[in-house]
């Protein structure tokens, strides 16, 4: 997803591209695919200039004899759209990619009714399904499948018309990101598994960004995971893994790996080669560290609550949920136990303190969110206000819950967002951040 200089649209061709970004862009596909093994590229229209970079760079790539289309997985993501616009988008992907056709195409961010709708029941022409279905016929789409943020409700709503052959989607070792706090489990574990029960691939988004920022790990979290394992190759072995130690044995397929630089590819790929290469050691390695992170949850909350804290807890499931308290408890709770206090800023304070600037509370909640749109789909909810009362919001939360959910929505509110006054707050040592892997200049979007 960092394979562009830009993320908006004014980009139209090479000449406007730096020229050391896109030679570090090469660098990045060719370590990943000649040195690593790295087959899936995955790049979106609505990646800014994405599409474009990455389509030139395959083609130096061919030329050099490095790899042959056909042995490459191409994705690419376009949103739902009016049928012109989807048509005319379609065709500009595969001008931009310089692909005759794509391996995976997805329906991006199916996160709202209205774009579930335009998909399957556009009330003002063509179904984009049977557009894309059009595409697969003539070759130039090899499987259809979505991405989404939405609750696991609507993600399975969206699974179950059995038209889809894979959907990517967030679940991670230490929650679901935007689905946290949603679904039989708290997260997306139903999902995983109705992907497996309907026989479709299953594509983790984000596994260290999203997934906990898990490539800046808290010194409480680097704790529990070593000396097993660092938090990074967890996150990933916890996936590779997971068919073996869930209970319906729902495997993972494959995830996104973000890269800046080619060394930001060696993490991920030693982990898949040990986890290739010593199976058993590694799993059990994996069983080992998830049982310290369990133990570290249950001395801080208990079992109860472990097992039932998303139970009842509004979460943005309908046009008219303003606040998405399943998840603002989600951060409570990876603060506590492990320490992730720098990922839990950074998601209330981009989710929740940004959109309540822009919400009206003189008007509906619908109506908030319709002029929202796309942004509220991808990152729904609005903050917590202190001296409100929020208890109305919490009559399906059970009786013995109520409490502590209020208690963790506030103690969200007081470490994490930019509204709250921190300077009576004392911060643990071990909330503090390890180390940072990240270079200082992401190169793909330097100018």
């Amino acid at each position: 997803m960092r394979f562009q200089q830009s993320w908006g649209q004014q980009i139209k061709d090479m000449d406007e591209i730096n020229a050391r970004g896109q030679e570090n862009l090469l660098a990045i596909m060719r370590h990943s695919i000649y040195n690593l093994g790295m087959n899936h590229v995955e790049c979106a229209r609505g990646y800014g200039s994405s599409e474009l970079q990455v389509g030139a760079a395959l083609q130096k790539l061919y030329s050099e004899g490095i790899v042959k289309r056909e042995d490459l997985i191409i994705q690419t993501k376009v949103g739902a759209m009016n049928v012109t616009d989807f048509r005319d988008t379609l065709e500009k992907s595969f001008a931009t990619l310089q692909v005759d056709y794509v391996d995976l195409f997805s329906f991006h961010g199916l996160n709202l009714q209205y774009h579930y709708d335009l998909i399957f029941n556009n009330p003002n022409g063509e179904n984009l399904i049977d557009i894309a279905k059009e595409y697969q016929a003539k070759g130039k789409i090899r499987h259809i499948g979505f991405s989404s943020h939405a609750q696991p409700c609507f993600i399975r709503k969206c699974i179950e018309t059995e038209v889809f052959e894979y959907a990517n989607v967030h679940y991670h070792a230490f929650g679901s990101y935007t689905a946290s706090g949603g679904g039989e489990f708290g997260g997306n574990k139903d999902i995983i598994r109705l992907m497996k029960e309907k026989d479709m691939g299953v594509f983790v988004i984000s596994p260290y960004d999203k997934g906990g920022r898990l490539y800046a790990p808290s010194r409480k979290l680097r704790s529990l995971t070593l000396p097993e394992m660092e938090p990074i190759q967890y996150g990933s072995m916890w996936l590779f893994s997971h068919g073996e130690f869930d209970e319906e044995s729902a495997p993972v397929h494959t995830m996104t790996v973000g890269a800046a630089r080619p060394s930001d590819l060696d993490e991920p790929a030693v982990a898949a080669f040990l986890h290739a290469a010593k199976k058993d050691e590694m799993i059990a390695k994996v069983r080992i560290v998830s049982k310290r992170l369990h133990d570290a949850e249950i001395e801080v909350f208990g079992e109860k609550w472990a097992k039932s804290w998303w139970v009842g807890v509004p979460n943005c499931d309908t046009v008219n949920d303003a606040y998405n308290f399943g998840q603002m408890v989600w951060l409570h709770n990876i603060v506590k136990a492990w320490g992730l206090l720098d990922y839990a800023k950074e998601r209330y304070t981009s989710t929740f303190d940004t959109n309540l600037k822009k919400w009206d509370f003189d008007i509906p909640a619908k109506e908030n969110i319709d002029k929202m749109r796309g942004g509220w789909g991808y990152q729904p909810g609005i903050a917590y206000e202190p001296g409100k009362d929020y208890t109305k919001y919490l009559e399906h939360v059970p009786e013995e819950n109520k409490e502590k959910v209020l208690e963790a929505i506030q103690f969200a509110y007081k470490y994490c967002s930019s509204s709250s006054d921190k300077s009576l707050i004392e911060v643990p040592a071990e909330w503090e951040t390890a180390y940072d892997m990240r270079p200082w200049l992401e190169f793909p979007r330097q100018k």
